[in-house]
């Protein structure tokens, strides 16, 4: 199904779980990534009414790889406007990585709508859990040879953040197609290995190239905007939301987004409860993230009821 937006954009969305559950909204990361139907099979279907929907310029969203328009607020408004198009007065929002970032501005704008906030591995978005991804003495200690091959591949100079070489080659108009397919397939490689995941190899066939270039260049823009946030990321604000239930689902051994940030959500909101999943990162093939989060929405859902 598609929703119609503003600036030109049509979100694609659908739907899974009880028809007559609680709403949940699904909100996926990235930036640039989209939704599977396999990933509502972990939110608790039997309970939920489980809307998925691509974010600008994701996904089965067109235009693919727009960047008109495309800004954090904007996606916010798309939320809103989802839930109004489906009649939902409140629903609880679920978000995972960049999806968490979403999910906690919109609760931010919108308080009276959200009921719950399921979270996994939360990214916080200030200037430096970015750097701490992209730049030298983050995670790249832990990678040197991987860091210095994608610093290699985008043609980044020293001391210079790699996703803006991504960002200005992406949106070279000089550049080809299979050039900004290589370029997403250097950043693609960097984010496998710190997620010790299997390296993506080049696929030969030109029609499987775009979606991988759609997603890399939504991903860039945000990153080079410093994800259309303050220094502080998701952080100031956080008191509007302080009396929504929520529960937040973590891996110590998070690399990407690290478990530590998850203790400043904690602090902030009274009714957020952590759960900290022992020997798991932050993928979502990680059996045990899937059965810790399997079992929050479950709790969740409980924890709802008594209050519908």
């Amino acid at each position: 199904m598609n929703l119609p937006v503003t600036q030109g954009h049509v979100l694609h969305y659908a739907e899974f779980g009880h028809p007559m559950g609680i709403p949940l909204l699904f909100v996926h990361g990235g930036p640039g990534s989209s939704c599977h139907p396999a990933q509502a099979k972990l939110l608790y279907p039997e309970g939920f009414r489980i809307i998925q929907f691509d974010q600008r310029g994701c996904g089965q969203s067109t235009p693919g790889g727009s960047l008109l328009g495309n800004h954090t607020a904007a996606l916010i408004q798309d939320m809103d406007a989802l839930r109004l198009h489906l009649g939902i007065a409140q629903w609880v929002v679920y978000g995972g990585s960049w999806g968490a970032t979403l999910a906690l501005e919109y609760a931010k704008r919108y308080p009276q709508q959200v009921l719950g906030l399921l979270l996994r591995g939360a990214f916080l978005a200030r200037q430096e859990d970015w750097e701490w991804f992209s730049m030298p003495h983050g995670v790249a200690q832990q990678f040197p040879a991987a860091y210095q091959a994608l610093r290699q591949a985008l043609g980044t100079v020293d001391g210079a953040n790699p996703i803006h070489g991504l960002y200005q080659q992406l949106l070279n108009p000089q550049t080809t197609q299979e050039a900004a397919y290589r370029y997403a397939l250097a950043w693609d490689a960097w984010e496998c290995t710190v997620m010790r995941l299997a390296t993506p190899t080049f696929n030969p066939d030109p029609t499987s190239w775009q979606r991988s270039i759609h997603r890399a260049r939504v991903y860039s823009h945000y990153c080079a905007q410093q994800f259309f946030l303050s220094p502080q990321g998701v952080l100031p604000g956080l008191e509007a939301i302080r009396d929504i239930p929520a529960i937040l689902v973590h891996g110590i051994n998070d690399q990407v987004c690290r478990y530590a940030s998850t203790l400043l959500l904690v602090e902030a909101l009274p009714q957020c409860q952590q759960v900290a999943v022992e020997q798991a990162g932050h993928g979502m093939h990680e059996i045990t993230l899937q059965q810790a989060l399997q079992q929050a929405a479950t709790t969740l859902h409980t924890n709802l009821l008594p209050r519908l």
